[in-house]
């Protein structure tokens, strides 16, 4: 299963990249925030995937993630082509912050029911 996200989150950036060089109309600021979204989301699945983690966080965090994934590509899509007072990624920083605490406490939770 963690062979099959990698592939799937490469072929994904892949096809971005092919796309972003045919596509004139697709800015370069877009197109590697695209990439970026697609290449940190594939390491948080993989790292869901192959950690030791409770079934019933990593079921709930799979159908998560992909949401917060598809947001965080809309914004990146949507995002103008500046990096100064952009909303747009500064909301997919907060999306990103909130994908990895939510993996971090996943992965302590069994370590802080532990020390109790």
């Amino acid at each position: 299963m963690s062979k099959i996200i990698i592939y799937l989150g490469s072929l994904l950036v892949i096809v971005n990249t092919i796309i972003g060089l045919l596509i004139s109309k697709y800015l370069l600021f877009n197109w590697l925030s695209v990439d970026v979204v697609l290449i940190i989301n594939t390491i948080l699945i993989f790292k869901l995937s192959s950690d030791n983690i409770s079934n019933g966080y990593k079921i709930s965090l799979s159908f998560i993630y992909p949401v917060l994934c598809v947001v965080s590509l809309v914004l990146a899509i949507l995002s103008p082509n500046k990096f100064n007072d952009n909303y747009y990624v500064i909301a997919f920083i907060l999306i990103l912050l909130i994908e990895i605490s939510l993996y971090l406490i996943a992965k302590n939770l069994k370590l802080i029911n532990n020390i109790k």
